[in-house]
Formats: C-alpha cells, structure tokens, sequence
C-alpha cells in the first residue's frame, strides 16, 4: 500500500478531537441554543423590571392606634326646655354659675374629666359620661383652650 492510502485510512478510522466535536456540534444546534438564551434573558428582564416597579409602588401599612367612635346617635333636643322657660329665675341662676358640671347649663361641647376628647352633647360616648366627671364647654375654641380634642366620631 501507499502512503496515501495510509494517510487516509488513518484518518478514516482516528477518532476526532475534542475542538471538532464541538464545532460539529455548534454548527447543528447553535442557532437552537442563541435563540433559548434570547428567551431566557428576556424572561429574566422582564421579571426584575416588574419587581422593581413593584417596589417603587410599595405603600406604607396603615395603623390604626385608636378605635374608632361608633356614630353618633341623632337625638332630640332636651325635652326639659320648656319646663325651664317656665321659671326664669333658674334661668338667670344657670347662667351666672361658674360650675360646669351642672345639668341644668346648656351645653355645646361637653368632656369628660378623665378624658382629652370632647363631643357634641348628642352624642352617644357623650351620653356615656358621668355626672361627676362631666365638663361642659360653650365653645370649641374653650374645649381646645384647656387642651381637649375633638372626638372623631361626632365632630367632623
């Protein structure tokens, strides 16, 4: 034989390298392989762009540190004015006083002692004061003066 025929024969039956395996192997499924990178990078873009959106969007938790008021039941004015129209002395006697627990003083705002907030005299938590802690005031500017607030519930 000659050392053509050698030549080839060698080659025919030689196993081939590691570099022509892989250019073999590229040139079959590398388009394949760009194209799920491709998809797999935009996959991955797409999802952090979304988280961080998310992010940016992020409210704060609302917390509530007090309970809310129920509302405030409407009530008719106090029947009992008639019967002090009729003795105008009691009247006069109301009014002079500096005592601002007393029943018989109309009342715009009224507080309790043990309390910071002050309510319209309708309502239901204003209902719920004691007589010996109740606090009467003619004015919001007065309720505010001696450092109540308004109470949520009934004052808007």
């Amino acid at each position: 034989m000659s050392t053509f025929e050698e030549l080839n024969q060698n080659q025919i039956h030689k196993k081939p390298t590691l570099s022509q395996k892989i250019s073999k192997f590229w040139l079959e499924y590398g388009d394949k392989i760009i194209l799920a990178i491709g998809i797999i990078l935009i996959a991955e873009i797409s999802f952090e762009a979304g988280f961080l959106h998310g992010e940016k969007n992020k409210k704060e938790p609302i917390v509530v540190n007090q309970p809310a008021c129920a509302p405030c039941p409407k009530v008719e004015e106090n029947t009992n004015a008639s019967t002090n129209n009729n003795n105008p002395q009691q009247n006069n006697q109301s009014k002079t006083e500096t005592q601002p627990n007393t029943e018989n003083q109309k009342c715009a705002f009224v507080a309790s002692k043990n309390s910071n907030k002050y309510h319209l005299p309708t309502c239901q938590w204003a209902n719920k004061i004691k007589p010996e802690n109740r606090i009467c005031f003619s004015s919001k500017e007065e309720a505010e003066s001696r450092g109540y607030q308004p109470a949520k519930c009934c004052i808007k």
